[in-house]
């Protein structure tokens, strides 16, 4: 565990390095981090690690000039996290849009860029050449600051309430198919045993006209005689 400024700075240089980690909120709550940030000089170090955390290529170029200087690596694991922040926005990105904020030189390093994104696993998405467009699926979260929290639950409230509302609904919907269904049946079941009061009726008074055994034809298939017996069990 690191107890020294300088073994703190060293650590977020391995992280930020790292081609595996993309959150670190372990870090920015730990002790010696936080003593970082309640300095008199914060270290840059520490500023940069939150906009790691936080930020995207478009912030570290505003502030570049406070910051250590990106290495390679470094630079193009901001831009997968840039990446990640526009997805979580936006489900269609743009050609163009992504070409600007990536500060990609071209379309085909654009492409690449989002394609190594989506190997690591933080991206779901589908690439149309045709349009120029980036079609977003899925896209994991980033780190969150704590005072962000609040809307975040507020907006899961809200959308909790709207699923509900919408259970509901279906609910109401549901309930009333099954009776619906069930009234019918059991109309169906008064037509039938009338029909064969009519018929028994009518047998008895030795005949049966031709459209009395044209009905009786029909409701007296295997078919409809083994829908009876099983909405006659009560299965509805």
């Amino acid at each position: 565990m690191a107890t020294t400024e300088s073994e703190v700075i060293q650590v977020i240089q391995q992280l930020l390095e790292n081609e595996s980690i993309y959150h670190f909120g372990r870090v920015l709550d730990s002790p010696k981090a936080r003593e970082l940030a309640a300095s008199e000089q914060p270290n840059a170090y520490w500023n940069l690690l939150e906009l790691f955390s936080f930020g995207t290529l478009s912030d570290y170029k505003a502030v570049s000039a406070q910051l250590p200087e990106l290495t390679e690596r470094q630079l193009e694991k901001l831009k997968h996290l840039s990446l990640v922040s526009l997805a979580s926005v936006a489900k269609v990105l743009p050609y163009d849009d992504l070409i600007r904020e990536l500060d990609c030189a071209h379309e085909q390093q654009m492409e690449d860029l989002v394609i190594d994104t989506i190997y690591k696993g933080l991206l779901s998405a589908k690439l149309d050449q045709q349009r120029r467009l980036v079609e977003v699926e899925f896209v994991v979260g980033r780190d969150v600051r704590r005072e962000d929290l609040q809307a975040i639950y507020e907006s899961l409230d809200k959308w909790s309430a709207v699923c509900e509302k919408e259970l509901d609904t279906l609910s109401v919907g549901v309930n009333d198919a099954e009776q619906k269904l069930v009234s019918k049946r059991a109309k169906e079941r008064e037509f039938t045993f009338a029909l064969q009061d009519l018929h028994m009726a009518h047998a008895s008074a030795g005949g049966e006209p031709e459209s009395l055994a044209r009905y009786d034809s029909q409701y007296a298939s295997s078919e409809y005689q083994n829908e009876e017996r099983r909405t006659g069990a009560g299965e509805f």
